[in-house]
């Protein structure tokens, strides 16, 4: 013990520096320990976003099921996705899946691009994701029936009965009656044409 007036001994100071170093060590490696869990957390969180925003939105599985469930009420439709792609709107890659002469044709339902990117664009549809690509077949069906995929009819199985409405074959047939009336027309005018020039000649 010393008084106030004592200076401490010099066993009494060495105590003290090792008492207080000691604390700064522990205080370091307390705070290089921190650092390095915090360069971890942060690798592990950038590893992860990174890994999220490759994966795929959509795998075949997901894809298929969303066309049974879309065309749950148009059977034929789902027969001709089969037939067309496979029921797939995308390679297993993740590329859009293509086909026909030069890749040309996209998608599940394999529309030309050259031909119906513009049309489906003024509907609001993009044939290279599944909800446009299902939409616009939806589009063409109701307008057109299954006539589109004609070259995929004969391979389906079940084909609806209502698949191949009546209207538009009896409207067909009137068309035709229409165009040999016409024709018929053309050709009396080109007898009369014929009649003026030889008399012409004479």
């Amino acid at each position: 013990m010393f008084t106030s007036t004592q200076q401490p001994s010099g066993v009494t100071f060495g105590i003290v520096l090792g008492v207080v170093l000691f604390f700064g060590y522990a205080m370091s490696v307390n705070a290089a320990a921190t650092t390095t869990i915090a360069t971890s957390t942060a690798t592990t969180t950038a590893t992860t976003a990174t890994t999220t925003a490759i994966t795929p939105v959509h795998n075949a599985a997901a894809v298929e099921k969303e066309v049974r469930a879309y065309f749950a009420d148009i059977p034929v439709m789902i027969d001709i996705a089969r037939c067309e792609s496979k029921i797939r709107q995308f390679t297993d890659s993740g590329n859009v899946l293509r086909g026909g002469s030069g890749g040309g044709m996209v998608g599940i339902f394999q529309f030309f691009e050259s031909i119906h990117t513009k049309a489906a664009k003024n509907l609001g549809f993009d044939l290279l994701t599944v909800e446009g690509n299902l939409g616009y077949a939806r589009q063409l069906y109701t307008e057109s029936g299954t006539t589109p995929w004609a070259s995929c009819v004969p391979a389906v199985v079940s084909t609806p009965t209502t698949a191949i409405p009546t209207v538009p074959v009896q409207l067909s047939a009137k068309n035709e009656k229409i165009k040999i009336e016409l024709l018929k027309q053309v050709i009396v005018l080109l007898k009369e044409l014929l009649k003026l020039e030889l008399a012409k000649v004479r």
